[in-house]
């Protein structure tokens, strides 16, 4: 595992879910270029990357989060998926590590 992958698990096991989901939507900002916004309301999250939209709840995040360090995004990068957004899963290392591709 490279130290960014290394780090991440760092932070997936000691972050409060809250805080990391604020970390995971940085990420996918970053990746794509494009505005990301996540609402937490009670126990739902509604994540939106740029005009796709998505909701997943506090339950679902802290489990994702606990199995591995890059679960939670590739989830959401699922549902997102569900929704039209497209992209190829080798167009980044950090979307590479979503994907378990090494």
């Amino acid at each position: 595992m490279n130290s960014q992958g290394w780090i991440r698990g760092i932070m997936a096991k000691n972050m409060e879910t809250k805080k990391f989901i604020t970390h995971v939507m940085t990420c996918l900002q970053r990746e794509f270029g494009v505005l990301t916004d996540n609402c937490i309301s009670g126990q739902y999250i509604y994540i939106s990357l740029g005009q796709y939209e998505t909701m997943i709840t506090m339950f679902e995040a802290k489990n994702k989060q606990a199995r591995s360090a890059y679960a939670l995004d590739k989830h959401i990068l699922e549902k997102l998926k569900e929704e039209g957004f497209e992209f190829d899963v080798m167009r980044s290392q950090y979307i590479m590590n979503c994907y378990n591709i090494y």
